[in-house]
Order: C-alpha cells, then sequence, then structure tokens
C-alpha cells in the first residue's frame, strides 16, 4: 500500500485515540480539588478554569453595561450619542492594558511554570476589578 494510503487510515485511528484520551482526561479533570490543587498541572487547571469563569463574569457585566448604554443613547441628541462605542474601544484598550501589565508583573518568572502561573493570577485579579467597575457602572446608570 502506498504511504498516501496509509494516511487516511492513521489519522482515523489518531482520531480515536485522541477522542478517548481526552473523554479519560475530563474524568480526571473532574476530580481535581482547586481549593487544594497539589500538582503544577492542578494549579495550571484550576486557574485557567477560574480565569475562564472571570471572564465570564466580565463579559456579563460588559453586556449589562452595553444594553444599558445603548438605552440610553436612544434618548440623547446626536451629538451626545457614542457611549457604547466608548465602551466597546475602552474594553479592548483595557485588554490590552492587562496582558501588558501582567507580562510586565510576571516577567522576571518567564521560562517556567511561576511566570505562566503569575501572568494567569494577574489577569484573574485584574479581570475580578475590571467586572467590579462594569457593575459599578450598571449601578451608577441604573435610574
Amino acid at each position: 500500500m502506498p504511504v498516501r494510503g496509509l494516511i487516511l487510515p492513521a489519522f482515523a485511528l489518531f482520531l480515536a485515540v485522541a477522542g478517548t484520551a481526552g473523554a479519560e482526561e475530563e474524568k480526571v479533570k473532574d476530580n481535581i480539588d482547586c481549593g487544594y490543587p497539589l500538582t503544577n498541572a492542578e494549579r495550571s487547571f484550576c486557574a485557567d478554569k477560574a480565569l475562564k469563569e472571570a471572564d465570564a463574569r466580565m463579559q456579563e457585566a460588559f453586556d449589562r453595561l452595553r444594553v444599558r448604554l445603548v438605552e440610553i443613547d436612544a434618548d440623547l441628541p446626536d451629538h451626545l450619542k457614542g457611549a457604547p462605542a466608548s465602551l466597546d474601544e475602552a474594553q479592548a484598550a483595557w485588554k490590552t492594558y492587562a496582558d501588558k501589565d501582567c507580562t510586565a508583573y510576571s516577567f522576571p518568572f518567564r521560562g517556567g511554570t511561576r511566570g505562566n502561573e503569575l501572568y494567569r493570577n494577574c489577569l484573574i485579579v485584574l479581570t475580578m476589578k475590571r467586572t467590579e467597575d462594569l457593575d459599578a457602572t450598571v449601578e451608577d446608570y441604573a435610574n
């Protein structure tokens, strides 16, 4: 059989093995206690999970604020409209800032697991703070 004829069956076997490994990996991840992660792999998994959760909460707060700003803009004269677009720009700028700030914070430890851990932890803290700020702004515009 020519080599090209082996590629498709080999790829199918790879996908089958990868699918099985992925399912087993998910079972292991379900058993990790993020309240007390013991290994570097567990700490990385828990930090990634915490960052995803913080990002999701921040996105929810951002979406609530954006909806409110669109409502406010609808009642304003044209020369005062633009808050939703400004919020979009501010959020993009915040993401750039957070990445650069956390890179600077973790820079001396880059190249090792500690650097990645410090970077993620920094992003978690900054994301939580940004979420608080977005929520506070929603409250400011509640009435």
